[in-house]
């Protein structure tokens, strides 16, 4: 018999899942990415390094900024190009805007009316208007960041191989600095109600992160230093997103992944309501992985606040650093607000001859299939259906998955 769980509501993409139960027993659990490929790899190839990022932007509306710094990164490793202090922390800047703009999506409008019992965020207007108010006035802002930096909204052309193609004033700065405080206290409101949560899902064993909090030149997997080819991917037959194991176990990727394993960055306001859920984070249950998100979205308006006035009083140095290369070979790690995000790319005479890209969905969705397994197997039986497809789909919302930044072109 096969329990299906028909199209996931409240997630960026298309996806079911399928509960495998043989003799009255929960036996499998299947996550079905049915988007159809993208063939990003392939559009980039025979393409000069300078259109990529640009191109790339395209992968995601939601988290454009974190694929145009990933390619970014990844040529400028290729190519030799190091760029200066202002650019990495304007970089900075533009990723925490766009943290900003993910998670008062997800946890404002698509997670929130989990924990009110409503099946959309409209629907919560009436009884918890406020609450929705507060979240898309910190979303529009984490936009105005990513449109000043990132040139749009959505699809951003701005962040280039080298810097920028505009830069901000250190006015708009200043502006960004001043909102950025003032938000800080309708965020701190939405951590204890998603600290309510009882544990669900599977436990994030092996948590996944860059080497620095916002990106690195290694990955981090459990206590080991890993470059992303000693990860396995493995394509299955039910999905159009290859599955990922660290030696034949499933990772997890983003904000609870960050929080256990980059502690000693957190600090202000967002550090002691990390030491006040401390336990809920430590007990690593993906659920957990909302109220880290909470947490995170404190302290991403804390360090805006913090770096836009750091980067105004040193001023901007202005320009783009050319290659020092035509040809060569790089990988650019970047924390999507989802999690781990890969891009990697060989270049010959200054046009990309082969590409890669792995995404944090792709990266979890073994963990999303052991989350559905180990709910499944406590709640069957004990719930009606229709209640198992509901608690089930919750923890998949948990995981923040965009299915379309996950599908890409397999070859099999």
């Amino acid at each position: 018999m096969i329990i299906e769980l028909d199209e996931f509501t409240r997630v960026e993409g298309i996806g079911k899942a399928e509960i495998v139960v043989e003799d009255g027993t929960v036996k499998e659990a299947r996550v079905k990415i049915l988007e159809g490929p993208r063939f990003f790899e392939v559009l980039t190839l025979g393409r000069s390094y300078w259109d990529v990022p640009d191109l790339e932007a395209r992968i995601c509306a939601i988290c454009y900024v974190a694929h145009s710094v990933a390619s970014v990164r990844a040529i400028e490793n290729a190519l030799g190009i190091e760029v200066p202090p202002t650019v990495e922390k304007l970089r900075e800047l533009a990723l925490w805007g766009e943290i900003i703009e993910s998670h008062a999506l997800h946890l404002y409008l698509l997670a929130l009316p989990d924990i009110f019992g409503y099946p959309d965020a409209i629907s919560m207007i009436p009884k918890h208007g406020e609450l929705i108010k507060e979240g898309l006035t910190i979303k529009a802002f984490g936009n105005t960041i990513r449109e000043l930096l990132g040139g749009r909204e959505i699809h951003g052309i701005n962040i280039k191989p080298g810097g920028f193609g505009r830069y901000p004033r250190e006015e708009e700065l200043e502006g960004i600095a001043k909102h950025a405080e003032s938000l800080v206290k309708f965020a701190r409101r939405i951590v204890g109600i998603f600290a309510s949560q009882e544990p669900r899902g599977a436990k994030a064993e092996i948590p996944m992160v860059t080497s620095e909090y916002l990106w690195g030149d290694e990955l981090i997997v459990g206590e080991d230093r890993i470059q992303y080819i000693e990860l396995d991917e493995v394509p299955v037959n039910y999905s159009f997103a290859k599955h990922t194991y660290y030696k034949g176990k499933p990772i997890f990727v983003g904000a609870l992944a960050r929080l256990l394993l980059k502690e000693k960055y957190i600090q202000g306001e967002a550090g002691r309501l990390l030491d006040t859920y401390k336990d809920k984070i430590e007990s690593r249950y993906v659920i957990y992985n909302n109220l880290a998100q909470a947490i995170e979205l404190v302290y991403a308006l804390e360090r805006v606040a913090e770096l836009s006035n750091k980067i105004a009083s040193e001023g901007i140095e202005k320009g783009i650093v050319e290659p020092e290369e035509k040809s060569g070979e790089g990988i650019g790690y970047v924390e999507a607000p989802r999690g781990v995000l890969v891009h990697h790319y060989r270049i010959e005479d200054g046009k990309v001859v082969w590409s890669n890209t792995i995404t944090p969905t792709a990266f979890n969705q073994g963990m999303m299939e052991l989350s559905l397994l180990e709910d499944a197997k406590k709640m069957y039986g004990s719930v009606p259906e229709e209640s198992l497809k509901k608690k089930l789909e919750e923890i998949v919302r948990a995981f923040d998955p965009c299915i379309s930044c996950s599908v890409h072109f397999v070859k099999l």
